[in-house]
């Protein structure tokens, strides 16, 4: 059963067993829809096949990661919410930016292991400031890159609110670490779309500027409180 309605986010947060909270939030549903949908029997999915207009629900929230060697993660690219929690434009952040100090080398190396395992990977965030609790939920989705290595992700980052200002650093509440099954030498990269356009970073760029007013007020819409919280305990 659920936490009651009554208590507040701190509570809710702070008053959880161990099992697995349900993934209840629109915005991640879709990411997990998607992603899912662009395999192909065990491959995983390409990064190239990422369709701006294909993400219009989640690209706001949205974040592609960057395995530059081993250890080092950055943002690539980045929609609006991520850059609003951290009060600043996260592209080319190291992904450690995101977390407490004191769970930076925890993060790291569970990050890393998206790529290496290769794995997804949920995390149950909290970060507290002066401005307050805030609770938040990354997930993390393994992607392939041209030279057929998992050195992309897709990464999208929920808030229960989105808040702008002081940057927030998040500590690590729950972690779901799931190896997914890929084959020892995935299907070519295909360099076109169907329509015949090159996808790349500066597409896809273009499409978080293009988009940004309709994935603002996504974004709001999927964050606003519900009388069912999207964290909660499932028994």
């Amino acid at each position: 059963m659920g936490i009651e309605d009554g208590m507040n986010w701190n509570d809710r947060l702070h008053d959880m067993t161990g099992e697995r909270m349900a993934r209840t939030s629109p915005v991640l549903e879709e990411a997990w829809r998607y992603w899912t949908g662009l395999r192909r029997g065990t491959a995983l999915p390409l990064r190239e096949a990422l369709e701006p207009r294909a993400m219009s629900l989640i690209l706001g929230h949205s974040m592609i990661l960057d395995r530059a060697r081993p250890g080092t993660v950055r943002v690539r690219l980045s929609g609006r919410v991520p850059n609003a929690l951290m009060g600043m434009e996260t592209r080319g952040l190291p992904v450690r930016a995101f977390f407490d100090l004191l769970q930076r080398s925890q993060a790291i190396e569970v990050v890393e292991q998206v790529f290496t395992t290769p794995a997804t990977l949920e995390l149950d965030l909290l970060s507290e400031n002066a401005e307050g609790t805030l609770a938040a939920r990354l997930l993390i989705l393994p992607l392939r890159d041209r030279r057929d290595d998992v050195s992309k992700a897709l990464a999208v980052l929920v808030p229960e609110r989105i808040v702008t200002g002081e940057p927030r650093r998040f500590s690590i509440l729950r972690q779901n670490l799931a190896p997914v099954a890929a084959p020892s030498r995935q299907v070519p990269v295909p360099e076109q779309t169907a329509a015949g356009t090159v996808v790349g970073d500066a597409w896809l760029e273009e499409e978080l500027q293009r988009m940004r007013p309709h994935h603002v007020a996504a974004a709001k819409a999927a964050t606003a409180p519900t009388d069912v919280p999207w964290l909660r305990v499932v028994k």
